[in-house]
């Protein structure tokens, strides 16, 4: 469906969708159908900082670049989160781009160079200041203006180890089927499932002490401890064991050939299906990642909107060297889980399998 064939949804009645969505439990099919116009509007503008990116990416060697929107069930899960105010009108994430770069160094780099081109922006500097769960990475939401309406699109600029650690929590999530990146599940967590979770605040810490960085709150600056409870979790609930088998089981299929700057990366999870598509040059790539965003926009005679399930389960936007540049550096969920596992084994002096 093309946008503007139908009035733009403002942030106001973004925000009113959202609190109906909320005390409706998601259930509520015309605030629903509001939430996904509003959640499609954010392409244009995401696609335009993507580009900004790609300017700033070409000053580091070995960068990579990505943007993707937020999918509606991740939306939903964050207005419906217990004791939040989230509202979806101002909501920060929608519209996301991504630049992994090889050193802390180059990511404030990255920042002075993007603030020149688009402005002061809102920060999070969790590299400096890192979570209570580990995570760690800088995020700078900019203010793009569309036709009218300022979107917030965030900007999230890492170094690659710091990816590393992103991409084993993603893959740890998706072995145990726990959302360890949400703040409700982990405050619930017992048993393995919180010996899972200290885990990988273990390993950021040795991540960021490798980085010569703060490391993660409330986790002992002595690095043979912190060694020590890694091995002992990963010996008790054979978490890495775990890892490694279900990325054994994922198929990874590469479309592309020496031309191509730009991919498309598809994840089908239910078959376990990882699609990764070359394009030489960013429109038609673009083009492509806007048709799959939208498809699950559906109009009928009345011009009424209904939703429809996309094809895929995650589609991401990336520039980068090759396709082999993108397995090295960026996969997410289990594809990319090796890396970590090295790095883990690597800075806890565990044995290499």
């Amino acid at each position: 469906m093309k946008q503007n064939q139908r009035e733009r949804v403002s942030r106001e009645a973004a925000s009113k969708a959202g609190k109906c969505l909320k005390n409706s439990n998601g259930q509520d099919e015309q605030a629903l159908a509001t939430a996904q116009a509003w959640r499609v509007q954010h392409l244009e503008p995401t696609a335009r900082c993507f580009e900004a990116l790609t300017r700033c990416a070409e000053q580091f060697d070995g960068a990579v670049v990505s943007y993707r929107l937020k999918r509606m069930n991740s939306i939903l899960r964050k207005l419906l989160r217990l004791n939040s105010n989230f509202k979806l009108g101002t909501l920060d994430d929608i519209g996301g781009c991504r630049l992994i770069v090889s050193s802390v160094d180059e990511v404030y780099r990255a920042v002075g160079v993007l603030n020149d081109e688009l402005g002061e922006p809102k920060i999070k500097d969790y590299i400096s200041s890192p979570q209570s769960s580990g995570y760690r990475s800088y995020h700078a939401i900019y203010q793009i203006p569309e036709r009218g309406i300022s979107y917030r699109i965030e900007v999230q600029i890492r170094t690659h180890l710091q990816h590393l650690w992103a991409t084993g929590v993603e893959a740890v999530g998706e072995v145990y089927g726990l959302e360890y990146k949400s703040p409700d599940v982990r405050a619930s967590l017992e048993g393995e499932a919180q010996k899972r979770d200290r885990f990988l605040m273990l390993s950021s810490h040795l991540f960021a002490r490798e980085e010569g960085r703060p490391g993660v709150p409330d986790v002992a600056d002595d690095l043979a401890v912190v060694r020590h409870d890694v091995g002992v979790i990963c010996e008790s609930t054979h978490l890495l064991d775990d890892l490694r088998a279900a990325r054994s089981g994922i198929v990874v299929q590469t479309d592309s050939d020496q031309k191509d700057e730009y991919f498309l990366l598809c994840l089908s999870r239910e078959i376990q299906f990882f699609n990764i598509v070359g394009f030489p040059e960013f429109e038609a790539a673009n083009e492509e990642y806007q048709r799959l965003e939208k498809e699950s926009l559906r109009t009928d005679s009345g011009n009424d909107i209904t939703i429809a399930e996309p094809e895929f389960d995650n589609v991401v936007l990336v520039k980068a060297e090759s396709a082999e540049a993108i397995k090295s550096s960026y996969l997410n969920y289990s594809l990319g889980v090796e890396g970590f596992i090295r790095q883990v084994e690597q800075l806890s002096g565990l044995s290499l399998s």
